[in-house]
């Protein structure tokens, strides 16, 4: 793998005008009805039990879905709770990208080792994986994977080539797309144009201390949606529990040598030791291809004559440590005398280094090797030959496992055993025999955590399903073991009224003082334009009243925020002109335009083509929403993606039905 991802491959060039032609030939297929149904999928229409759809064959498991929906929680930074209305987005999300991955390998856009290697050394991963031009190491890489995004190295690199050719189908579909310069002349007015403006605003709190409710209407809404309440305050248990904790048992088990012999045989294919060599390398780049895909001869000669010159001088007993500080390419390894540590065999190393180095004795030092990317000369310092390690040798790493594993074992028998003598002599004697502590909580609710226990869903799901004083019954949770018996049921209630008063009060203050604001806006708008001055029609509605500086739509004003979001009808206005009432929710505002500049020729010779991107990049994300939607559309009515609607609705809670 360090040679693969040390490799300086050519990105492989899209030949856009033929590859446009087959879009071309797909969107006929596909997206006009009838000319597809010679193609549709003959594999079966049935989803298995572990996956909620099918693409053209191909399933898509929950644990995909589950995935995705952790994504976009994280990204959205949305709560746990929320995740069964992001389930269904989650499903959708992962057809469209079955589909999109489908159609790209269709049209013989996979992305290539190649581009795999590029994007890791030129792309946003770079500053990770080659912080000073030279990869981290195969160590340092995986680590990475495994912290930063949870996945193993095949499954990162399969990601990301997925992404890589989910990229070039994208590509393809916007590569049409045009933008006039009547569009970017339109586009850059109406985002450079500036506005100063008075402003007056009335808001719902401030209303709100005006307001007044009478004790009449408390009760009198309190009485009318009795539904809103009812049972509101949570049910309530007291729990008695005895914990069993396999990490800490009155008694813990301890392996025998038996049994670490046997989980020995059972795992001894995972204490076998393959073949490996101890390297160092001295690394002479060859330069990057240019602009048109070659590489400049002259200097890839040069290239090859540097490295035969440090193969000279270690022929003439120069030491290979030295030279590797003074001439290799790689840093990281270079000032460590080029050491690169262990190469497993078949660890997925370039095959033409693996090969070399495998076939030299400890000691020796091999001659040029002619890589993609470079020459390479290495030297083995030391060989293994693959061997299993030892009984002895590993039975101080299978005691702690074997012991965790019999102790887990021990518990859930001593758990079955407390709660067998619970029935007969009660949970306090079944615990006491046992050694065992019994605590008896105060009222919890289904979420609330214990002592000894925790926050634990599965164990609060368990015992809200027992019944009231019912045989003390094991519980399982994800690390411990429970006998528990509920001794005390606080039913659901309805809070009374003074309980939900203040509550009450506030939720009528609020209704009230959004009507109010909605009336007091229009009669601010009125008086305005009655009097022709805002300035007055706010002094004489209370409001506050302020004059903003020049802004363009995306600017920010005190009380407004975003002006375009906020008030876009300013830009639409003569000076002199003031609007109509505007609803921001919590504030009512009242504009008026005192002055309104336009951009001139210089601003737009400045910033015409990074508009014209910005507008190309959002017809190329429309075009490629389009055609992918309308492929997904076209494969779901010919019965090649199918979703099994049932198993979706579970995934969302319901919350679909």
């Amino acid at each position: 793998m360090i040679r693969f991802l040390q490799t300086q491959g050519r990105v492989q060039r899209i030949l856009l005008v033929g590859i446009l032609g087959l879009v071309c030939i797909t969107m006929v297929i596909y997206l006009i009805p009838g000319l597809s149904s010679g193609l549709s999928d003959l594999s079966g229409r049935s989803v298995s039990a572990n996956s909620v759809a099918k693409v053209q064959g191909q399933e898509i498991s929950i644990r995909e879905v589950d995935q995705i929906a952790r994504t976009m929680m994280q990204r959205g930074h949305y709560p746990e709770q929320l995740k069964p209305f992001i389930m269904p987005r989650a499903v959708d999300a992962a057809i469209l990208q079955k589909v999109t991955l489908n159609e790209a390998k269709r049209l013989g856009l996979e992305a290539t080792d190649d581009d795999l290697r590029y994007e890791m050394q030129h792309g946003p991963l770079s500053r990770a994986l080659y912080p000073d031009g030279t990869f981290i190491g195969t160590d340092r890489y995986r680590d990475l994977v495994a912290t930063q995004f949870n996945l193993s190295v095949p499954e990162f690199e399969q990601e990301l080539r997925d992404e890589l050719t989910s990229r070039k189908l994208r590509t393809v579909v916007g590569a049409g797309v045009f933008v006039s310069n009547q569009e970017v002349h339109d586009a850059f007015v109406k985002l450079k144009t500036k506005v100063k403006f008075d402003y007056a605003v009335l808001s719902v709190a401030d209303l709100e201390k005006s307001v007044k409710v009478e004790d009449s209407e408390l009760r009198a809404f309190y009485e009318k949606n009795q539904q809103q309440f009812a049972n509101t305050i949570p049910e309530e248990r007291r729990i008695k529990y005895a914990v069993i904790d396999p990490a800490h048992l009155p008694k813990a088990v301890k392996a025998s040598n038996e049994d670490l012999q046997a989980y020995y045989r059972q795992h001894a294919a995972e204490y076998r030791v393959p073949e490996s060599v101890k390297l160092r390398h001295i690394l002479i780049k060859l330069p990057l291809p240019g602009p048109d895909g070659k590489v400049d001869a002259k200097q890839a000669d040069a290239a090859k004559a540097k490295a035969q010159d440090v193969l000279n001088q270690l022929h003439n007993g120069g030491d290979f440590a030295a030279l590797a500080k003074k001439y290799s390419d790689d840093s990281a390894t270079a000032q460590n005398g080029g050491s690169v540590g262990n190469l497993v065999q078949g660890s997925g190393s370039a095959p033409e280094i693996e090969k070399v180095a495998f076939g030299l004795n400890k000691g020796q030092t091999s001659d040029l090797i002619s890589t993609s990317y470079g020459y390479e000369i290495i030297r083995v310092d030391d060989k293994v030959s693959a061997h299993a390690r030892g009984f002895d040798e590993v039975r101080a790493e299978i005691e702690p496992i074997v012991a965790a594993e019999e102790n887990q074992r021990a518990a859930a028998n001593l758990a079955r055993k407390v709660e067998g003598d619970a029935k007969s002599g009660g949970l306090d004697q079944a615990a006491a025999a046992s050694g065992l502590q019994v605590m008896t909580s105060g009222l919890v609710s289904r979420n609330q955590g214990l002592p000894g226990i925790g926050n634990s869903p599965q164990f609060g799901e368990a015992v809200f399903s027992m019944a009231l004083n019912a045989p003390p019954a094991a519980v399982t949770t994800d690390h411990l073991f429970t006998v528990a018996q509920v001794v005390e049921i606080k039913p659901p209630a309805t809070p009374s009224f003074e309980q939900v008063k203040d509550a009450i009060t506030t939720q009528l203050k609020q209704q009230k003082a959004q009507a109010l604001l909605a009336d007091k806006t229009k009669e601010l708008a009125e008086k305005a334009h009655a009097a022709h001055s805002l300035a007055a029609a706010a002094k004489a509605e209370g409001a506050t009243f302020k004059t903003s500086d020049f802004v363009t739509p995306d600017g920010q004003v005190p009380d407004l925020g975003e002006v375009a979001s906020a008030a876009p009808q300013l830009f639409e206005m003569k000076p002199g002109e003031i609007s109509q009432p505007i609803n921001l929710g919590q504030k009512g505002v009242v504009v008026g335009l005192l002055e309104k500049q336009d951009p001139n020729d210089a601003e737009y010779a400045a910033s015409k083509d990074e508009i014209k991107e910005a507008l190309l990049g959002h017809k190329r994300s429309e075009a490629e929403e389009v055609f992918i939607l309308a492929l997904r559309n076209r494969l779901e009515k010919d019965g090649r993606i199918v979703i099994n609607k049932q198993k979706v609705d579970a995934l969302a809670g319901g919350s679909n039905q």
